[in-house]
This record gives C-alpha cells, sequence and structure tokens, in this order.
C-alpha cells in the first residue's frame, strides 16, 4: 500500500493476464477461458455487457471493457478482487488486457439480475429493513478500509441487490493509499467536501473518511423518500457542507441541521441523528468507517 498517491495517477499492475480480442466474433479468450459478448446494458467511458463465460458455473456474467480507461478499469478490478472475500463485496472472476488495433483492460464480474439498490429502493419500505440492509453496507466499507483502500464512489448505484445480500462494486475510481490528494473523482451529492474544497479542515491529504460521508449520505437517501430526487438531495448535501456558508461544520452544527429538517428517521432517536451527524460533518470530527460502523450498531 501506497502512503500517498499524486494527483491523477493510476497504479500500474504487475503480472496481468494476456488476452485475445476477436472484433468479428466478439470472442475475448485467455488461458482456458472463452467469453463471448452479449448485449451492453450501459456504457459512457467503459461499455458493460452481459457475457457468456465457458468454463464457469453461471454462464451469464458482466463484463467491462475501455480502451481510454484501460489501467483503471485493470486497477479497479484489482482492488476489488482483493477484498472480494468480504461477503458485501462482489467478485471479480478475472481482469485481463487485450491489444489489438486498440488495446483493452477488462473486468469480469458476476451477473446479478436484480440490479443496483438505487434500482431496488421499494425493497426496503420500512425503516428496520433499511437499517439492515444499511449494516450489510457499512461491512463492505469497513472491510475496504481494513484492506487500505479508499473507495471513493460510494453511492446506492454501487450497490448491488442480491437475494437478501448487498455487495459494493465499481472500483474504478479507488486507491490502495491511506491519503490522496486526487481530487477529479466522486459523483456529486454524495462526495465529501474536502474532495470538492481541494482540501480538509486539518491540511490537504484526505483519507479513509471520505468514504464515511459518501456513506452516511447514502442512509438519508434510503430512509428519506425525497431525497431519491436529485435537485432535493443535492440541496441537502450542499447546505451539510456549508451549513452557514462556510465549510468544515462541527458535528454538533450538523445535527442541528438534521433536527430541523424533521426527518422521520430521527424521530425519538437523537442518539442515531448523532451518530450521522458525526459522519456528515468536517473531518477532524469524523468517524472512520469501522469506527462507523461501530457506532451505527450501537444505535440501530
Amino acid at each position: 500500500m501506497q502512503d500517498q498517491i499524486a494527483e491523477m495517477e493510476v497504479p500500474e499492475i504487475d503480472d496481468v493476464t494476456m488476452a485475445e480480442w476477436d472484433l468479428s466474433t466478439k470472442r475475448l479468450t485467455w488461458e482456458c477461458f472463452t467469453l463471448v459478448m452479449g448485449t451492453q446494458i450501459a456504457g459512457a467511458a467503459a461499455a458493460i455487457n452481459k457475457a457468456t463465460l465457458d468454463p464457469y458455473p453461471d454462464s451469464t456474467v458482466v463484463t467491462k471493457r475501455s480502451s481510454a480507461d484501460a489501467n483503471q478499469v485493470i486497477y479497479g478490478a484489482s482492488l476489488q478482487k482483493k477484498c472480494s472475500s468480504n461477503i458485501n463485496v462482489l467478485p471479480v472472476i478475472d481482469y485481463v488486457y487485450s491489444e489489438g488495433r486498440r488495446n483493452y483492460g477488462w473486468s469480469i464480474i458476476p451477473y446479478v439480475s436484480e440490479g443496483s439498490l438505487e434500482a431496488n429502493f421499494g425493497s426496503y419500505s420500512d425503516q428496520s429493513s433499511v437499517n439492515t440492509a444499511f449494516k450489510q453496507m457499512l461491512n463492505a466499507v469497513a472491510g475496504v478500509q481494513s484492506e487500505g483502500i479508499i473507495h471513493r464512489d460510494l453511492k446506492p448505484e454501487n450497490f448491488l441487490k442480491d437475494g437478501d445480500t448487498l455487495k459494493l462494486m465499481d472500483f474504478d475510481q479507488s486507491r490502495e493509499t491511506s491519503s490522496s490528494n486526487q481530487f477529479d473523482v466522486g459523483t456529486p451529492s454524495y462526495i465529501a467536501p474536502e474532495i470538492i474544497a481541494m482540501k480538509t479542515d486539518t491540511g490537504i491529504m484526505y483519507d479513509y473518511k471520505v468514504d464515511t460521508f459518501s456513506i452516511a449520505m447514502s442512509f438519508i437517501v434510503m430512509s428519506v423518500s425525497e431525497l431519491r430526487d436529485a435537485t432535493t438531495r443535492f440541496q441537502l448535501w450542499k447546505d451539510l457542507i456549508e451549513p452557514d456558508g462556510t465549510l468544515w461544520p462541527s458535528a454538533d452544527t450538523v445535527a442541528k441541521l438534521l433536527k430541523a429538517r424533521n426527518y422521520a428517521v430521527f424521530s425519538g432517536n437523537d442518539d442515531l441523528l448523532n451518530v450521522l451527524a458525526k459522519a456528515l460533518c468536517k473531518p477532524s470530527e469524523r468517524y472512520d468507517p469501522q469506527g462507523f460502523k461501530a457506532a451505527f450498531a450501537g444505535v440501530a
């Protein structure tokens, strides 16, 4: 693990398996495996497709490939695979690199038919079910920290619902480091303020606590249906990071702001409100993910 990483750097991965990509047959082959590309289900910087993989117990898988961000796809997959012993992290089947007219980095993961947590908010219709699901999410994020990794893009969209189990995915923006000054990462209305501000309340480098902020925002969105509207969620996020027009609110300030919103999730549970406030406040007072997991378990 690196002590810190430079802005924009994507670390190199040694000993990446080489594969052969045949565009005409849409086949990717490596070692004993043959992958046949199927329907594209998403695509921006990276194309995401269903595919069939042989040999593999469940023939349908998902593959992500990118030329422009080939190294990022491979590096992210390597970090996700490192965390795959955690029941709440989606396993990585393999990651490979192919050369040709265009070079690609590939990540191959299991197919989860139910889709993302964001697409399944309706499955969590009461606060008890939200709390149970969120404990799984915290288990994933605390496990990522224990591996020395900052995820940096935590949000409901990046958890898949596999039956009763939630699984964290999409480590493309993750880094194996205890601190970073890379600021071009994250998703608006979930991202920690120190990434936006390009500093913390105590210095330049941020750490695992950026993941605490993002996962805490996810809990509030899961608990308060009106925050699933992007505009409403963004306004709360903005108010949380600059409640009086300045950065770095204390936990007490955040608690007062949340209490004034009268969200039902905090009704009669000031202990839960105070734990969330300490997950959304300035970095010097904020829990790290493991601390947040322990604190949440004590109040929910």
